[in-house]
């Protein structure tokens, strides 16, 4: 098989390395976010199995991923539409199970010792067993049916009243598979004021975000790649590894009706878009299956070659074959491509299956959003709430200007605005309203939403604040309500930002044992450094290169370059494997002064690639330095690196709460959207309290290995976790933060 996508994994290779010119470079990402998919800690066999019960869907359907329709798969066996329904045990003896079942797959042997005159031994085999032993990883578990020995052998020497017993670690130990059944979901979806329900898609191992895609029909898609509805990709130790990767498969749907109905299924797609790789092979494709229920067969209706980056095609397909005119139809897309990776990367939109439609029916009567906004600020998009109250208005940005599409091929009289207000509150504010009248049919145009005189109040918070912002569309008529509003909280705490939060490549210094990197920022104070957090996308194969030192470093200026401090201290890249867009903060080793304007990076000591977060939907390349040949120059990429440095602060969401004296918790994911895990929980942890930056207690539950912790009713912030035993002594604690 041809190398495929080899060029992003040789950069881990000194070889190559040694013989490239030193540069700056972009990569296509490695990993993936999974916000809504935390990583379990699960047995190699056994544990629990959930079977997710979906309710079917009526005829027209309509998607356009501007929210998430898809199953998490993230059921707790305690929650309570979870119902158990089956024990399996992996070794069953003529029908029967017991838990202190174990075997040995090679003889066991009966010795007998005569000592009497000359030494002799005679061997008989023990008593083999019919064993059947179940596939734990599947439910129905599949059976095959082996040979089994008792896990010792026996000497027994005549005259001798005992026996010795020889044990041997078993080959098999009895295991169970836990079965429970999880009812369908109760949300709904407003479909043109008709309520059906909001699941639509039974798998959820695409990624259904806003900021992959360029230039979509409306804000979100669905992005199939190379990596699992955890974010990791599907194969870990080969670069070259291909073949199918992603799934998005409908729940079933009613399709009982004639022939001639004239049933029509469109979407729209695109390859590539900002996230995906540039490499054009023609074996990767996006492929489309229909289900015939009759047959119990999946049917291959439709193909799309990986091409080079183009424009959303809209395909329309009709559906005629009485096979899969049935009440059990079912459709799924997937993905043929690198496994290795988030690599090729296609984009999936607006769905529409129908009844009475022709192949002429293209236009979507719509008027939508196209991009997430992540900020009302200048520039960035978080800044230090102390610094913030210095100044309010000099922070804000005087206007906030957000593309949208027509999606209609006739003007439409479209209105626009935002509200915003403390996050859990209701909005303070309205304003940034405008309008667009004519010649908008078939277009894509900005909406400008003035921000000034507007400003948060920091008044209204204490320390840190959280303020949700949203942008809202309107016109008549419009048939998906959903892509017409966009939201996002504006933090201010404790770091600045540039970026969004979300990567899009991986960025780094080719050949460079002694590159520098280096990013600007202004501020309207000087004040105390006391941390730099950095998202490092993760890197999976040949290894995680976590033996790549670097030195802090923080400048007055890069041209000329001065120097104020460098860590002593050397740090190393940690690559998060739960998820993407996980900061990692990188303390100084000692808080120091900086003036408004200052830089901070690294210096690296090895010329390893170290794969930094690059957002490419926000550009602040002339904030970007980097130097591999003695002098900086700016950077050549648009965007902004996830670099972020991190003040001294009342409320810190990694210092502002007390120090721990028992062992520190790892949580995963951190930050987190709506769920978190406890990984390693301590032993005899029973209970679990969340604890907010001023000592309140938020949240309380029990604990049990491999349980998620639910804060999608908690506010964003900075949260101290503790796992207490069953006296109430607290025997680990962390650090966590929430965030949307």
């Amino acid at each position: 098989m041809m190398l495929r996508n080899a060029i992003l994994f040789v950069l881990a290779v000194s070889s190559f390395l040694a013989s490239a010119q030193s540069g700056e470079a972009l990569f296509p990402l490695a990993g993936q976010q999974r916000p809504d998919n935390p990583m379990r800690l699960l047995r190699a066999s056994g544990g629990d199995y959930f079977i997710y019960e979906n309710a079917s869907q009526e005829l027209p359907l309509m998607d356009d991923f501007s929210i998430d329709r898809t199953r998490h798969k993230n059921a707790e066996s305690t929650d309570p539409d979870v119902t158990f329904t089956d024990k399996v045990y992996f070794l069953e003896v003529s029908g029967i199970s017991t838990p202190d079942m174990a075997f040995m797959t090679d003889t066991t042997y009966y010795y007998t010792v005569d000592t009497v005159g000359v030494d002799t031994i005679v061997r008989v085999a023990n008593p083999e067993t019919t064993v059947t032993q179940y596939d734990l990883s599947d439910y129905p578990s599949a059976s095959t049916v082996i040979t089994g020995w008792p896990p010792y052998d026996i000497w027994d020497t005549i005259g001798d009243p005992l026996s010795d017993t020889i044990l041997y670690a078993p080959d098999l130990t009895q295991d169970s598979l836990m079965v429970y059944t999880v009812a369908p979901s109760t949300a709904t979806y407003d479909q043109n004021n008709v309520d059906v329900p909001l699941v639509l898609w039974e798998d959820d191992e695409v990624y259904v975000n806003g900021t992959y895609p360029i230039d979509p029909p409306t804000i979100g898609v669905a992005t199939f790649d190379g990596v699992d509805r955890f974010g990791i990709p599907y194969v870990t130790n080969a670069p070259t590894a291909y073949g199918i990767n992603d799934h998005l498969t409908s729940v079933p749907i009613n399709m009982l009706y004639p022939p001639g109905d004239s049933i029509y299924l469109s979407f729209f797609y695109q390859p590539q878009g900002l996230s995906g790789d540039s490499e054009v092979q023609e074996e990767d494709s996006l492929i489309l299956e229909f289900y015939a229920p009759d047959e119990d067969e999946w049917m291959r209706v439709w193909r799309a070659p990986y091409t080079a980056l183009t424009d959303f095609k809209q395909v329309m397909l009709p559906i005629t074959d009485s096979r899969f005119l049935k009440s059990a139809f079912q459709m799924r897309f997937l993905n043929y491509g690198t496994q290795s990776g988030a690599l090729d990367h296609w984009h999936l939109d607006y769905v529409r299956l129908g009844r009475q439609r022709s192949v002429s029916d293209t236009v979507l009567v719509d008027v939508a959003y196209l991009y997430p906004e992540a900020s009302l600020l200048q520039t960035y998009t978080s800044v230090p709430f102390a610094h913030f109250t210095q100044a309010p208005a000099s922070y804000m940005a005087s206007s906030v200007t957000l593309m949208q599409k027509n999606l209609d091929v006739s003007d439409h009289l479209i209105t626009w605005g935002v509200r915003s207000g403390l996050e859990g509150a209701a909005p303070l504010a309205n304003f940034g309203t405008g309008n667009n009248i004519i010649n908008n049919a078939s277009s894509t145009y900005p909406s400008v939403h003035q921000v000034a005189p507007f400003a948060y109040d920091p008044g209204l918070s204490t320390g840190a604040a959280f303020w949700r912002n949203t942008f809202w569309a309107n016109t008549t008529p419009d048939m998906n309500r959903y892509n017409d509003t966009t939201t996002f909280v504006q933090e201010l705490s404790n770091y600045y930002a540039y970026d969004d939060g979300s990567a899009e490549a991986g960025y780094g210094l080719v050949n460079a044992p002694n590159g520098k990197v280096a990013v600007r920022f202004d501020m309207q104070i000087g004040d105390t450094l006391r941390a730099v957090r950095i998202y490092f996308d993760p890197i999976f194969y040949p290894e995680n290169p976590d033996a790549a030192p670097f030195l802090l470093t923080v400048w007055n200026s890069v041209i000329p370059e001065s120097i104020r401090f460098q860590n002593i201290s050397y740090s190393d890249p940690e690559y998060r494997p739960h998820g993407l867009n996980k900061f990692v903060e990188y303390p100084l080793d000692q808080p120091i002064y900086v003036p408004p304007t200052f830089y901070v990076g690294l210096v690296q000591t090895d010329p390893t690639f170290l794969n930094i977060g690059f957002d490419k939907n926000r550009d602040n390349s002339n904030k970007l330095f980097y130097d591999t040949d003695g002098f900086f120059e700016p950077t050549s990429q648009v965007g902004s690196l996830m670099l972020r440095p991190v003040f001294v602060s009342d409320v810190d969401p990694f210092l502002g709460m007390e120090e721990p004296t028992v062992p520190q918790l790892a949580l995963a994911p951190n930050p987190a959207s709506d769920r978190f895990q406890l990984i390693g929980l301590p032993e005899g942890a029973s209970t679990v309290e969340v604890m907010d930056a001023m000592g309140r207690t938020v949240l309380h539950g029990s604990l049990r290995n491999g349980s998620s912790i639910d804060v999608t009713k908690v506010a964003p912030g900075p949260y101290h976790v503790r796992a207490k035993g069953p006296s109430g002594s607290v025997i680990g604690t962390g650090r966590l933060i929430v965030q949307r």
